[in-house]
């Protein structure tokens, strides 16, 4: 008899969990009422599953199993495969990889080219930025870009203007007339609206072309300034910005006409008669090392002189700027291309380079083909001497030249001057254009670096960014 009761008692341990149903009926007759009884937790949690719904049908393309929607998507990507046995295409019939990689990841490529095809080749360069025409009917309609402005973005983003000198000269002197016409708001004070009513120029003209560090070394520096008008005292609107202007006026003279002045006075003392000088497509400052050398050794005897080899490629070509300024100056000249570099640079004695840019680490930023050179001297033991002017210091640290650079014209690297070589648009045969427009030298390869402070080695660049910020 004592098993049947035990039988019996058996049972009766459920009914206290029978006992739990009045919460639970109480919490789903409370979920009534959902938006009053709703937590703000749940609702973030909503939010959030409606945004990640917002993106596309699904969140990890490469796995099959997260077809139950967006939360589904995530919680499956780290489970193990143990349900493998479940059809996944049931879920998803018309599920493809391709398509869902396209609607993940938007097209980041702005540019108008034919050339950008979304291929995951061309995609490994998609960050870059690339040269388009600017949208002028546009932008002269708006009233926040004046015509000088407009005029400025579209010769820099033809080429007509190029260099980073002249690229950051002009760019000082238009604001400098921009800031002469500006007229300060009545309510308003010239220090804190000047700034906001120069970004859509500097906007504009990033758009156009990218600044470098140069050009941006130089805007910082002109904002810096206008907020040194509210340390300035009580000065009239006229008398800020004609001290503007003249500021603006001391930085183009100061840091690039007279520092190229002084790098061209020490670097011409490194070229000794009957030297062989090597550089390569065209620079500013390695232009005016040549010519002043030159000049002062004839001026010295007239019988003393030295040669230079212009190495040149595609798809610019500025060597042969280069090459019509010196042989109309009377210095004896070699052209020649990249790819014959190295045949006629063992008997030289000095490589001249110019820059775009030096970091931080010592690595030069120059015109796509310079490492080549660098790389090649260093082989033939020729010393390599990069003219660079303190004010294209920067701060970056750079590994490579993939990370930041730009992308050229493609149009111009496919138009090969020769009948039956040139790829025609769109390429051939499934050939994709890459024309990159700088590459990265390494510290390694630069012997030493002529700056308007003197020659110094390329580990040297923080201690020069140190005190220039200290000074300033």
């Amino acid at each position: 008899m004592s098993t049947p009761e035990a039988s019996t008692s058996t049972p009766r341990p459920p009914k206290p969990a029978k006992q739990a149903k009045p919460p639970s009926q109480s919490s789903s007759t409370g979920t009534g009422d959902a938006p009053k009884a709703k937590s703000a937790k749940e609702l973030k949690k909503e939010k959030r599953a409606a945004a990640v719904a917002s993106r596309g049908p699904v969140d990890d393309p490469s796995d099959p199993r997260s077809s139950t929607g967006p939360e589904s998507a995530t919680t499956n990507k780290n489970r193990p495969s143990g349900n493998s046995t479940t059809p996944a295409s049931a879920s998803h019939p018309t599920l493809s990889l391709p398509n869902s990689s396209q609607s993940r990841r938007p097209p980041i490529l702005t540019s108008t080219s034919e050339y950008t095809v979304n291929t995951p080749q061309n995609l490994f360069f998609s960050h870059l930025p690339t040269h388009r025409p600017p949208q002028t009917p546009a932008a002269l309609v708006s009233a926040k870009l004046p015509p000088l402005i407009v005029r400025l973005g579209v010769l820099m983003s033809s080429g007509t203007l190029r260099g980073a000198n002249a690229r950051t000269m002009a760019t000082m002197a238009a604001f400098a007339e921009v800031v002469r016409e500006y007229t300060c708001p009545d309510q308003a004070v010239l220090w804190k609206d000047l700034p906001v009513y120069l970004s859509p120029m500097i906007a504009f003209l990033e758009d156009c072309r990218p600044k470098g560090v140069g050009g941006g070394n130089a805007i910082r520096w002109l904002k810096g300034e206008i907020n040194r008008l509210g340390e300035l005292g009580d000065r009239t609107d006229a008398e800020q910005k004609e001290y503007l202007v003249e500021a603006i006026g001391v930085y183009i003279r100061d840091r690039i006409e007279y520092a190229d002045k002084v790098i061209a006075d020490n670097a011409k003392e490194k070229i000794k008669p009957g030297n062989t000088v090597v550089t390569y497509a065209r620079s500013s400052v390695v232009e005016r090392v040549i010519l002043e050398a030159w000049r002062d050794m004839r001026s010295k005897d007239p019988s003393a002189s030295f040669s230079v080899i212009v190495v040149d490629s595609r798809p610019l070509n500025e060597g042969k700027h280069l090459l019509s300024a010196l042989k109309s100056a009377g210095v004896p000249c070699t052209y020649t291309l990249l790819p014959l570099l190295s045949a006629v640079l063992p008997g030289t004695n000095l490589v001249l380079l110019g820059a775009s840019a030096l970091h931080s680490d010592g690595a030069l930023y120059s015109r796509a083909g310079t490492a080549v050179v660098a790389m090649l001297a260093k082989e033939c033991r020729v010393p390599v001497m990069a003219c660079v002017e303190t004010y294209k210091f920067g701060e970056r640290v750079v590994l490579d030249a993939v990370a930041s650079n730009e992308l050229g014209d493609a149009e111009a690297l496919l138009d090969i001057p020769v009948k039956g070589l040139g790829l025609g648009k769109g390429g051939k045969d499934g050939v994709l254009p890459l024309s990159l427009t700088y590459d990265l030298t390494p510290p390694a390869l630069i012997t030493v670096v002529c700056t308007e402070i003197g020659f110094i080695p390329p580990s040297s660049v923080p201690t020069v960014l140190g005190k220039a910020s200290g000074v300033a």
